[in-house]
C-alpha cells in the first residue's frame, strides 16, 4: 500500500512537472509597445504623416475655392460642379493615402510577426499570445522582440 501510494505521488509529481512544462512553452508580447519602440515605425509614421499633410493642405485649398465661389455668388448648379469636379479629383489621393496606411500596416506587421517567431524559437516558446489575453503566466517577449527588429 504504502509502494502505491508513493507510486501515486510520484506520479502527480511528474504531471504537475510537465504542466508547468507546457506552461513555460508560452510567450507573449506587449504589441502596442513593439509597435511603439520598432524603429521603423516612426519611419513609416513620418512617411503617412507628409502625405497626410499633402492631402490636407489640397483639401483646404479646395474649401478656400468653393467658399470663394459662394461668396462671388456662383449659382447653386455651378457650386455643386465645382464641388463634385474638386471631390472628383481629390478622391483618388484619399484612396492613395489609405492604400499608404494599408500597406505600411501590414508592412510593419509582418516584419514583427517574423521577429517574434525568431524569438520564440531561440527562447524554446511554441505559442506567443499578445499580453492582453494573458492573465498569468507565460514569458514576455516584448523587448527580446523589439531588439530583434532593431538590429
Amino acid at each position: 500500500m504504502k509502494k502505491l501510494i508513493a507510486l501515486l505521488l510520484t506520479a502527480t509529481f511528474f504531471c504537475g512537472v510537465a504542466a508547468a512544462a507546457n506552461l513555460s512553452d508560452i510567450g507573449y508580447i506587449d504589441v502596442q509597445k513593439v509597435f511603439k519602440d520598432y524603429k521603423e515605425t516612426a519611419k513609416a509614421q513620418d512617411e503617412l504623416s507628409k502625405k497626410e499633410e499633402a492631402f490636407k493642405k489640397e483639401f483646404e485649398e479646395s474649401q478656400t475655392k468653393l467658399e470663394k465661389a459662394e461668396q462671388e455668388g456662383k449659382k447653386p448648379e455651378e457650386l455643386q460642379k465645382m464641388k463634385e469636379d474638386l471631390e472628383a479629383k481629390l478622391a483618388p489621393k484619399r484612396d492613395e493615402l489609405l492604400k499608404l496606411n494599408e500597406r505600411l500596416t501590414v508592412k510593419l506587421q509582418m516584419e514583427i510577426l517574423e521577429a517574434v517567431k525568431k524569438v520564440a524559437k531561440k527562447v524554446g516558446v511554441e505559442t506567443v499570445l499578445d499580453k492582453q489575453v494573458v492573465i498569468t503566466g507565460g514569458m514576455d517577449l516584448s523587448e527580446m522582440v523589439v531588439n530583434e527588429l532593431n538590429k
